[in-house]
């Protein structure tokens, strides 16, 4: 049906015959629909980042333009005159927290290039970031008390 799935838009993938074959006995072996677990594995797995100076660029590049977005935000909000829409401002912390998340798993990741260990700190920061989005929007949507 088209325009369904309007918010929430594929990511698709060709994996090779035994890359399926893993994929599908792990999701089943897991419990849960495969869709969950397959974007619980992008989210939740360490993330390899190949060391090439274009990788590495991307990565400052998108650094850069979230902090000059942040000053942006700052000073608007500083004069009082944040021209955001509610939409557009959710969007805007989620790709911002996204883009943090992120670099703090790629970072982690890298540890072992500067002969440390990743900081010990919630494993599942992740998950209760997840799990406190989930309460507020069954909050949300459930009919206020009598």
């Amino acid at each position: 049906m088209p325009g369904k799935h309007a918010n929430h838009p594929t990511i698709a993938f060709r994996p090779s015959r035994w890359a399926r074959g893993l994929i599908e006995a792990r999701a089943k072996l897991s419990g849960i629909p495969k869709k969950d677990f397959i974007t619980r594995c992008c989210i939740y797995s360490n993330i390899v980042v190949t060391g090439t100076e274009d990788n590495i660029q991307r990565i400052i590049d998108a650094l850069i333009e979230t902090q000059n977005t942040l000053k942006t935000i700052a000073g608007e909000l500083s004069s009082g005159d944040l021209s955001l829409r509610d939409e557009e401002f959710e969007e805007l912390r989620c790709n911002v927290l996204s883009l943090t998340v992120t670099v703090v798993d790629i970072l982690d990741g890298a540890a072992y290039f500067f002969n440390k260990s990743p900081p010990e700190r919630c494993k599942d920061w992740k998950i209760e970031l997840e799990q406190e989005a989930l309460r507020e929007a069954i909050k949300n949507e459930l009919p206020p008390p009598i």
